[in-house]
């Protein structure tokens, strides 16, 4: 079994063990006592130590060369983190379980994705790839999205944190068998890389590639941090919304949940397609507008069937961005500094879901759900808006810089 298979299967279940547990995250601090704003300061909590931790642990990748031992970390902190959730007895102890939590999952995440980076270098098409992987992890969460609600409604709010610490755990076991090339075998394939690369262009389906790979730094940073702040904010209390506000069952909060999630299988594929030929930059702006509509639906027509409609969008929505900036954050740098480009992606959205996080539960707390989903809307409007923007002004550059 190849690395990249075994990289998607893992990411597979750990996206399965994201998905039982996040749709009735809320609903379960919510229970052991806590309020929109404590909830809200939850959120804020692990996304500061993620913050902390991502750009270390994508530094030290980078410097030691080798990504696997922090990924294994990682994956054993988020088993033991989710598993331990099962035993608390009130919310305070969500605080110290929620920072051991982030310290791991900013482990996985910078230098897993830095490891497929260096992986995906060496093929074309690197954006319809990573939509696959990462699709597949969407399709993870979404099957067990779908049966969450069921689960806490029969087996108590504490028994998805079982299932998904248990899947963490088989994740943490199958990461032994990752080979990773030892320095001198990624200098060899960074040459090979480069020899690709150099075919690649000469191929003019290949052009968008072509300028992504030197495509600046901080609009990735800017949608990372944007995109992170209104999901963050929007997402904080959304089951609440929906099972609390208009009256949705846990059931079918968690499954009009995992209907976006689903879709995102497919779509993530289509997305990365879609970013090989329009470019990066273009397909950023085209999620944040569909992320628009989403945010507004969530307000003007939140019943069935339009709900679901909604939620599709989402999926599409969702799609373009994840699958467009994780290809962008491993294109931007080279493979010696892809680590630390990594470590930096995630720490713009572990800064975006801070404010999010506590801005999420605040106005839900003073000005209640509609008005903050409002808000969110506006903003990832401007976001569409500055990233069109910088669509216009990098295709000039690369016009001068072409003749």
């Amino acid at each position: 079994m190849n690395n990249v298979t075994l990289l998607t299967i893992i990411i597979f279940l750990l996206f399965m063990s994201v998905g039982v547990t996040n749709p009735i995250s809320s609903l379960y601090v919510k229970s052991l006592g806590a309020n929109y704003a404590l909830i809200g300061v939850l959120g804020t909590v692990g996304s500061l130590t993620s913050l902390a931790f991502s750009y270390l642990w994508g530094h030290l990748s980078d410097r030691i060369a080798q990504r696997k031992r922090f990924m294994m970390i990682g994956l054993a902190g988020v088993a033991i983190s989710e598993g331990l959730m099962v035993v608390v007895p009130n919310y305070i102890y969500l605080f110290p379980l929620r920072i051991l939590g982030a310290i791991a999952q900013s482990a996985y995440g910078t230098t897993s994705l830095a490891l497929i980076g260096d992986l995906l270098e060496r093929q074309r098409g690197r954006g319809r790839s990573m939509g696959t992987y990462r699709g597949l992890a969407s399709l993870g969460f979404g099957l067990m999205a779908f049966v969450s609600g069921s689960i806490s409604d029969r087996l108590g709010l504490r028994a998805p944190f079982g299932i998904g610490g248990g899947l963490a755990a088989i994740a943490f076991f199958l990461s032994f068998a990752i080979q990773e090339a030892l320095p001198s075998r990624r200098e060899a394939g960074a040459r090979l890389a480069g020899r690709l690369v150099a075919a690649e262009q000469a191929n003019p389906e290949a052009t968008a590639g072509k300028s992504d790979r030197r495509l600046p730094m901080m609009p990735l940073l800017v949608s990372a941090f944007l995109w992170s702040l209104v999901t963050s904010a929007v997402y904080a209390v959304w089951a609440n919304y929906m099972v609390e506000e208009l009256g949705y069952s846990r059931t079918a909060m968690s499954r009009l949940w995992a209907t976006a999630s689903t879709s995102e299988f497919p779509l993530m594929i289509l997305a990365g397609w879609m970013s090989d030929r329009l470019g990066r930059l273009p397909m950023l702006s085209l999620g944040f507008l569909a992320w628009t509509g989403v945010f507004l639906g969530y307000v003007v027509v939140p019943v069935m069937p339009w709900i679901v409609l909604v939620q599709l969008t989402r999926g599409f929505a969702y799609s373009a961005y994840t699958a467009t900036a994780m290809t962008y954050a491993t294109e931007v740098r080279s493979q010696a500094e892809r680590g630390r480009a990594s470590g930096l992606f995630n720490s713009a959205g572990g800064l975006g879901m801070i404010l999010g996080s506590t801005a999420g539960g605040t106005l839900t707390q003073t000005l209640g759900f509609g008005p903050m989903i409002r808000i969110a809307a506006g903003a990832i409007f401007a976001g569409a808006v500055y990233l069109g923007g910088c669509t216009v002004w990098w295709a000039r550059t690369r016009s001068v810089e072409l003749g």
